[in-house]
């Protein structure tokens, strides 16, 4: 049904109008001849077109062209004048009129205005719809790249309020510990204690049961300022494989209308996208946390195979992850960091006992053996998507800045940044331990061993902000190797 509002203080003009309108098909024409109770009506009454005088006595058009807007912001607002100047067009077209009609104007004229002001509104509602059809598709698109579940579930409440729309949203997850609900991301739009609380899951306090797994929805009356409003108050539940994982919650206030069947359509939409995204999550930390026990398990048996080299992933951790501090790592390549540390000697596990542990020097045809733990660590790891931050790790620990490192001789900067870091902290953390072949050294031989090689085996910046952490006491010895290792107290140096 088209709601038309027609107001003019001259009678027969409404009636004329009103006649020429009777073609139209399912519309609904209601006239006015006094302005007031027009805006009376528009205020409290869904509109889709209004067609007024531009003057009437002491009452401007303009003033209906206005409120109705307010009101309805997507009406089309036609206004008709015998007094048309070029300053009046400007005026009503800025303020979001959509056309005026001079008088006396002929009714085909009129008819084929109001034509056309509805196939633009039909136009614009459906630019409405397409909007919310492309903010599912960034929902959607989010979760094919993967994105983190925080993120995302901020992306799908951020859409909820933009397109239902709603005044706020809210998701809350399940504590499969506890079985309650916690809140995950509420809209920053404010709101007042009681929606708070509604987004904060008051309902459940209220012997609501998300176990009956459907949506619980509150339609009611507001009065804000003495103004009746419709209000629609929804908890949507997230399943997953017939369980419950969480709740999207919503809060819609309306002049005419509670939510529509479009709109709950919508939101069951946004809560499947969300369900599949937390399903997803669990999933992906479950393997994440599986393969990582996996890895630690055979980084453990390197170093069990390597009886002196015990510990030393969890100490060249302790150690980089200062040093990558005071160079100004961000998050993301912190969050890197450890599993790059843990992993880097992963592909030791393909070289045999009797290399890994002997005694003294290596031969030739030995060390070629050595040589390629950095290849079968990359190997052993390749396929795994999220092991990849550790390859560069894996694969470079062993270049040299000059170039004569191995496997690819690689030099400078073309060596990965975690590579020439790991580089000065791997041979800080060997020259310490001890090997099969030789007691491990003090600290003061560690260190003018880094200083000694800087620009030719090791990063010169790198070993820079290592010697500067150290003398400022950011890398203990006494807490990396304990007090009693080879005697030795903490020695201070200056940066070279």
């Amino acid at each position: 049904m088209i709601n038309i509002v027609v107001v003019d203080d001259e009678q027969y003009i409404c009636n004329i109008i009103a006649e020429a309108l009777d073609e139209f098909k399912d519309c609904k024409i209601t006239k006015f001849n006094e302005p007031e109770h027009a805006i009376k009506f528009i205020e409290n009454n869904s509109i889709d077109l209004v067609l007024t005088d531009l003057v009437m006595g002491n009452h401007s058009g303009e003033k209906i062209l206005e409120m109705t807007l307010i009101n309805h912001p997507d009406t089309v607002v036609i206004l008709m004048t015998g007094y048309p100047t070029v300053r009046t067009a400007i005026s009503v077209l800025r303020k979001g009129g959509y056309d005026y009609l001079l008088k006396p104007f002929k009714l085909e004229d009129l008819k084929a205005t109001i034509r056309r002001g509805l196939e633009h509104q039909r136009i614009k509602r459906e630019n409405v719809e397409l909007r919310a059809q492309i903010e599912l598709m960034k929902v959607n698109d989010a979760l094919a790249r993967g994105i983190k579940l925080q993120p995302l579930i901020n992306l799908i409440v951020d859409s909820a309020v933009r397109v239902v729309p709603a005044q706020s949203a809210s998701i809350l997850l399940r504590d499969k510990k506890s079985g309650g609900f916690d809140l995950q991301h509420q809209s920053q739009i404010e709101v007042d204690k009681e929606i708070s609380a509604f987004l904060r899951g008051s309902y459940l306090e209220n012997g609501i049961n998300p176990k009956d797994k459907q949506p619980y929805l509150v339609n009611d009356e507001i009065q804000p300022n003495g103004r009746l409003l419709k209000r629609s108050m929804i908890a949507f539940p997230l399943i997953s494989r017939g369980e419950i994982i969480g709740i999207l919650n919503l809060v819609c206030i309306d002049h005419f209308s509670h939510l529509s069947t479009g709109q709950l359509r919508l939101i069951s939409l946004l809560a499947a996208s969300a369900a599949a995204a937390v399903e997803s999550n669990f999933q992906e930390r479950n393997l994440k946390k599986s393969y990582m026990l996996t890895i630690k398990a055979l980084a453990n048996a390197i170093e069990a195979r390597d009886v002196c080299t015990a510990g030393h992933t969890d100490r060249v951790f302790r150690i980089a992850i200062t040093i990558a501090r005071r160079m100004g790592w961000g998050a993301s390549q912190m969050a890197k960091l450890k599993s790059g540390c843990i992993l880097h000697d992963i592909g030791k596990i393909g070289v045999p006992d009797a290399i890994l542990n002997k005694p003294g020097q290596l031969d030739e045809e030995e060390m070629k053996v050595m040589k390629m733990h950095p290849e079968l660590g990359v190997k052993i790891l390749s396929g795994i998507p999220f092991m990849e931050p550790a390859l560069p790790y894996i694969i470079a620990h062993h270049e040299k800045y000059d170039g004569t490192g191995y496997p690819y001789g690689l030099r400078g900067e073309n060596i990965p940044i975690e590579g020439r870091l790991l580089s000065v902290v791997d041979t800080f953390d060997a020259i310490m331990s001890d090997r099969p072949y030789r007691p491990g050294g003090g600290v003061e031989k560690a260190l003018n061993e880094l200083i000694r090689f800087k620009g030719t085996q090791f990063d010169p910046d790198i070993v820079d902000v290592f010697i500067s952490a150290y003398n400022a006491g950011s890398i203990s010895r006494a807490i990396v190797y304990g007090n009693g290792k080879n005697g030795q107290k903490r020695m201070v140096l200056n940066p070279v």
